[in-house]
């Protein structure tokens, strides 16, 4: 990925546009250009979270690794070779100019949190549940069924 433009928001919010295009066939053109915002994630968001399960907290800290990221992609197929170069730089203008209006409000941040936040706290809480359920069924091993099927056959 080839980064196009990178550059720091008001709200501390760094956002980075990646062109990812590539060649499908003859003279013709994917193009994908990613835009990516990536927010640095303190002390300060996670106590205006109210969770009861500390344990579950910690776990979503530990995901989240000290920054959750945005991420919008737009695509264009079958592009002519001649008209790639415009395209990008067409489409790159509309990206900044467009998203980073919508990214620089003062509450996108606290709403990006907030909904990466649930994401990922139902995502730890869903694999939390899914080991416990595994846990459940090693310690379930004392019932094995019967040692012998003859008995599901007929003759």
């Amino acid at each position: 990925m080839e980064i196009i433009e990178q550059r720091s928001l008001e709200n501390n919010m760094t956002l980075t546009v990646y062109d990812q295009s590539k060649k499908m066939a003859g003279d013709r053109w994917l193009i994908k250009i990613i835009c990516e915002a990536e927010l640095p994630v303190d002390e300060e968001f996670f106590s205006r979270i109210s969770e009861a399960d500390i344990a579950l907290q910690a776990e979503v800290r530990e995901v989240m690794a000290g920054s959750v990221k945005f991420s919008a992609t737009k695509e264009r197929t079958f592009v002519a070779e001649t008209e790639r170069a415009s395209l990008v730089e067409l489409m790159v203008a509309d990206i900044l100019t467009n998203m980073v209006t919508y990214m620089n409000r003062p509450e996108f941040p606290e709403r990006l949190f907030a909904r990466k936040y649930e994401e990922i706290r139902l995502a730890c809480f869903t694999a939390r549940h899914y080991r416990s359920l595994s846990g459940e069924d090693r310690d379930g091993d004392d019932d094995v069924g019967p040692a012998d099927f003859s008995a599901c056959f007929k003759d």
